[in-house]
């Protein structure tokens, strides 16, 4: 009995054991088939995908010294986003030669950020499909779907996008006068290029500053008629203001405001009244003839002025004040500026990018932060992504008293990170108070700045129809034909040519396919239905 007992409970012990397998069984199956069903160890989760470490290239203008290429600013960079990045920063002088020897070697770099000049280059090299297409990439970030479709215009070849702006204001530059000068010798703001004359002429031979040296002059002005010192897109020379006889919008280099405005500058020339070595005088001497105190009128911008040239000029002459001249009334009628293009530079990616999407992906993350606003008046170190950027309040800047960022270092040292990016332009909509003032401390300039936002505010600007156009003309020929024209109103202004020759100047411009390059504008500004001046 007790042996029957003892087997009845191995029986059950047994069916208890095998229904208990069986629904063990049946579970992995359900869960995993690929699972044995005899195994003795639980399935381990699938390993977490490792992110891979993108080396970048890239190469972008700059001008003054690049910072070091192991700063600390650096080093963050990739950490942060997991790269080995390096941009290199060319001076600007030698920019264009460096790249096109690196694009016709074959060791373009992932990307390179040009200079809107460089749009000829650009357009020469997206034909030649050097440059990736992005219009995949557009949808899938949002600081590219902000940019508006104008924008994106310059950059498409046969409906392919190859370049990424980057942001600029569309308010226009104008042009500083030593106020204290004016108020010295008793004259009045100038509000017409005859006026301007007379103060260019007063501050050459009157002696404005007291020093009883005749040691300074009116205009500042260098290499290529730069700057152009138009008042309004009636004299301007990038601007298709005027018409031609059967009603084609002409280029501004060939229109009868140019050549007034070069009439203007050949009488100043005669009074020594304008750079007298101009047509040899670089960009950075150019400044240095304004900010060492030698002439009186020069160029303002809502920004990118350089703060440390107008600190140089005060500690010559701390007495120095400044007004911004408001655009001068045209012959036509019309007063205002030209608006901006909308960008200053652009980006292009290397076509051998087409089969690394991923790489591509993590360069556009990377581009898109630096491009982030972060507005002035609203900043604080408790914005990571600003406090990083700028290198960490009190080690890269500080906050001073109305909460403005200052550098606590030289770009030399490399400490911030926004240094090493191949762009670090920041994209500011149109719902933006870009805040240009606030870029800089120096009172004076903050001052003269507020001046040339109120002036853009109280006057329409200007929108020329050309913009986003391209000419196969102009990209063949364009730069050449330009350089011809600059060179003979050069000739005019220094008194080696005649202003009587302006319209045979013109003709030989057309013959020698000037004609071509109006005729493809004007059929684009045809067909987008621009008949007439655009001012808003």
């Amino acid at each position: 009995m007790r042996y029957t007992k003892l087997t009845m409970l191995v029986v059950v012990l047994l069916l208890v054991f095998m229904t208990a397998c069986s629904s063990n069984t049946g579970n992995k199956e359900a869960t995993n088939t690929n699972t044995p069903a005899n195994t003795d160890t639980p399935a381990t989760p699938e390993a977490e995908k490792v992110e891979e470490t993108f080396k970048i290239t890239g190469a972008t203008y700059i001008f003054g010294n690049p910072p070091p290429s192991e700063g600390r600013g650096q080093q963050m960079l990739n950490e942060k986003f997991n790269v080995d990045y390096f941009a290199e920063k060319i001076p600007n002088e030698n920019f264009i030669e460096k790249i096109t020897a690196m694009v016709a070697g074959g060791n373009m770099p992932d990307q390179i950020s040009f200079r809107s000049a460089n749009i000829e280059l650009f357009n020469r090299w997206a034909k030649q499909q050097a440059f990736l297409p992005l219009n995949d990439y557009i949808q899938e970030f949002d600081y590219l779907k902000e940019i508006p479709e104008e924008l994106w215009l310059p950059f498409t070849v046969d409906g392919k996008i190859y370049g990424i702006p980057t942001w600029s204001p569309v308010e226009s530059q104008s042009f500083m006068v030593r106020k204290d000068w004016l108020d010295k010798l008793g004259l009045p703001v100038p509000t017409s290029y005859e006026e301007l004359k007379e103060v260019a002429i007063a501050f050459t031979k009157n002696d404005p500053d007291g020093n009883t040296k005749n040691d300074t002059y009116g205009l500042a002005i260098g290499q290529d008629i730069n700057p152009s010192f138009s008042m309004g897109p009636y004299w301007q020379n990038d601007t298709w203001y005027h018409k031609d006889a059967s009603g084609n919008f002409i280029p501004g280099l060939i229109s009868e405001g140019r050549k007034d405005l070069i009439q203007f500058f050949a009488d100043l020339y005669k009074e020594k009244a304008l750079t007298s070595d101009f047509a040899v005088v670089n960009w950075a001497d150019t400044n240095n003839e304004f900010y060492s105190g030698k002439a009186g009128v020069f160029l303002m911008a809502v920004r990118g002025m350089s703060q440390d040239y107008m600190t140089a000029l005060l500690n010559i002459d701390p007495s120095a004040e400044f007004v911004v001249l408001e655009p001068f009334a045209a012959p036509d009628g019309s007063k205002g500026f030209t608006a901006g293009t909308g960008y200053s530079r652009f980006l292009s990616l290397n076509a051998k990018l087409a089969d690394s999407p991923d790489k591509v992906r993590k360069m556009l993350e990377i581009h898109g932060f630096s491009r982030q606003y972060y507005q002035a008046s609203t900043v604080t170190s408790a914005n990571e992504d600003f406090d990083w950027y700028y290198g960490n309040e009190g080690t890269g800047y500080k906050l001073d008293e109305n909460g403005v960022r200052v550098a606590l270092t030289e770009a030399g040292s490399g400490t911030e990170p926004f240094l090493y990016f191949v762009d670090s332009t920041a994209w500011v909509t149109a719902e933006d108070d870009a805040e240009f003032p606030l870029a800089y401390t120096e009172p004076k300039l903050v001052e003269a700045t507020q001046q040339l936002v109120d002036i853009n505010k109280a006057n329409k600007l200007y929108y020329p129809p050309h913009v986003g156009i391209i000419s196969a003309s102009e990209t063949e020929f364009g730069a050449e034909l330009s350089t011809f024209l600059m060179n003979e109103q050069t000739k005019m202004i220094t008194g080696n040519r005649p202003i009587a020759d302006w319209d045979a100047m013109v003709q030989e411009y057309l013959g020698r396919g000037g004609s071509k390059i109006i005729d493809e504008y004007n059929a684009e500004i045809k067909t987008r239905g621009y008949s007439d001046h655009v001012w808003k």
